[in-house]
């Protein structure tokens, strides 16, 4: 009789340490239609992220790249379904429409992957004020994934040219993506650090065709260019096509850590790629876990958190190349992310570092 008192008076203990939601429902509204490319690796660590946790996970993809399909889906979807919160993207700069459905449900929402706009930032403010839902904003540190990718470019480009004023050229995203407009201000920010030329940046809408055909007219025109700088490991790819039909002697690098891309760096195609931008999802359901169990993150992480990346490159790329390839996300332990399971954590350790360790 004694020891099944012990025994029950034990698993009493434990369940008032960790005491979970009864059941956890948050929806991905994806801006893409597929699990290819970069977002098929956001989804994929995600799903990482969820299945550690106990999170019922549903990714809803947009069916057709367009803003008011994005909007319409959640619309739809937020009104019909049980959802304890979910995670959104400021697609074409549809930020406050998102908002305004978390407050018109009454449902959390946890903004990931890019940030604001400046217009965006000044209507919206910060989050828990305007937006009571809105609470919280984990993304990549754009500006310094671009700074990383030029000022390692650039350095690689020295070395082989001793003597010589760099000459690079930057293929960029889209016109109207706040990632582009970080990344192509450190880009000019890394140029005139290293004392390089920045010759010219297009944008290529993040598609592979588009930099392929730009970075083919780029090379005729900049005949002793020695760097192309792209926004994307997708890009960087096309524009490494480019290279090798011109018969050029140009190094090039993305942002992203795609599979294809640390293969290319390898088997010596690409020079570099920058990433750790596809954790923000996977952080955010970290954060979204501990809320609804009654640990709000408010004072342990800024409430607008950005991840921070790190560079993989030939001489780096043996010891990362098994992890990025076969993206065995649910190696890691995500639990140890979580305040829930470690209540002693003083803060949120979402490093670059802690990722790769």
């Amino acid at each position: 009789m004694k020891l099944r008192t012990i025994f029950f008076f034990l698993i009493l203990c434990f369940c008032s340490k960790v005491s979970f939601a009864k059941e956890i429902n948050i929806i991905l509204f994806s801006p893409n239609n597929n699990d290819q490319d970069y977002w098929g690796i956001v989804h994929q660590f995600a799903r990482a992220s969820a299945k550690d946790l106990g999170i019922n996970l549903i990714i809803k993809y947009n069916d057709t790249i367009h803003r008011k399909s994005y909007i319409e889906n959640m619309d739809k979807v937020l009104g019909a379904e049980n959802v304890s919160a979910f995670l959104a993207v400021s697609f074409m700069g549809e930020a406050q429409s998102v908002l305004s459905l978390s407050s018109k449900y009454n449902i959390p929402v946890i903004m990931f992957d890019n940030t604001f706009s400046l217009l965006e930032k000044s209507k919206i403010g910060q989050p828990r004020v305007k937006y009571k839902n809105y609470i919280g904003h984990i993304s990549p540190n754009d500006y310094q994934l671009g700074y990383l990718l030029a000022d390692y470019l650039i350095k690689q480009a020295k070395e082989n040219k001793t003597n010589k004023t760099i000459e690079l050229i930057g293929i960029s995203g889209s016109r109207i993506s706040p990632e582009s407009y970080e990344r192509n201000k450190s880009l000019e920010m890394a140029a005139n650090n290293q004392q390089a030329k920045l010759l010219q940046t297009v944008f290529a809408s993040w598609n592979g065709a588009s930099a392929y055909k730009k970075s083919l007219t780029l090379i005729k025109r900049h005949p002793n260019v020695d760097v192309i700088w792209a926004a994307s490991d997708l890009m960087a790819l096309a524009a490494k096509k480019a290279i090798n039909e011109s018969g050029k002697n140009i190094i090039t690098g993305g942002i992203d850590w795609t599979p294809q891309a640390i293969t290319a760096i390898k088997n010596g195609q690409l020079t570099a790629s920058v990433g750790g931008n596809f954790t923000s999802a996977g952080y955010a359901l970290v954060l979204l876990f501990d809320y609804l169990n009654g640990h709000d993150f408010l004072e342990k992480i800024a409430l607008v958190y950005q991840v921070e990346g790190g560079v993989i490159h030939q001489g780096n790329v043996d010891k990362y190349y098994k992890l990025i390839t076969e993206q065995d996300w649910h190696s890691i332990d995500f639990k140890k992310y979580s305040r829930v399971f470690n209540p002693n954590n003083e803060h949120y350790d979402f490093s670059f570092n802690r990722l790769v360790e």
